[in-house]
């Protein structure tokens, strides 16, 4: 699955995306031109010691161009990063429906399992995920994936809705912090380290 990911990411900004409404096909192409460079520089660079004038001339896009679309590197950063987290939380759905599950916990450990591989197949990009400090959008759409393992849980568990929403909201930022902490000290622990730890966590909060 883990190529597919990073393969659909790219071909986003290849294969004429269409951001609908409120902008014409020519300001379309300019985003998805600088978008799209963004991503083959970071390949190799650090998103923070990308320039405008590197992202301009691999986009072919002037200044002016650049700054009619976005007002920094930054802005850019931002929209890819919200791109990136809608198609990896979009291919991790489809591919948990298919899932049988057979218990919650299980059920829940196999879904942060899909994240993990994501990341680790491009690391260098998936930082685009986790680059600020606050992983707002991720937390947010992965708060509402792991929602119905949570009422399910709770329902088996006689739980009140109070400790419902904080158990869901422990797992969901807890996860996120060990994802945000992995790829900032540079891979120094394995996928499967962190699949093992997120797996002892979650066997302790839910069993």
């Amino acid at each position: 699955m883990t190529n597919s990911v990073w393969n659909a990411i790219i071909s986003t900004y290849t294969n004429d995306f269409q951001l609908e409404g409120y902008m014409d096909r020519r300001q379309r192409k300019s985003r998805e031109a600088i978008k799209y460079a963004m991503l083959t520089l970071m390949k190799d660079k650090s998103p923070n010691d990308i320039t405008i004038t590197e992202l301009t001339t691999l986009a072919d896009v002037n200044r002016k161009t650049f700054y009619n679309n976005y007002d920094s590197i930054t802005d850019v950063r931002k929209e890819l990063e919200t791109d990136i987290v809608d198609i990896m939380f979009n291919l991790v759905e489809e591919e948990i429906l298919g899932d049988k599950m057979q218990n919650i916990t299980i059920g829940i450990k196999e879904l942060l399992h899909k994240f993990i591989r994501i990341i680790d197949e491009d690391r260098q990009r998936a930082k685009l995920v986790f680059d600020y400090k606050e992983t707002t959008y991720f937390l947010r759409k992965l708060h509402d994936l792991l929602n119905p393992y949570i009422i399910e849980f709770a329902s088996e568990h006689d739980m009140k809705e109070y400790e419902l929403e904080y158990l869901l909201y422990f797992i969901a930022s807890g996860t996120a912090s060990v994802l945000n902490a992995w790829i900032h000290e540079e891979y120094l622990t394995t996928a499967a380290q962190v699949e093992d730890l997120l797996d002892t966590m979650i066997s302790k909060l839910i069993s």
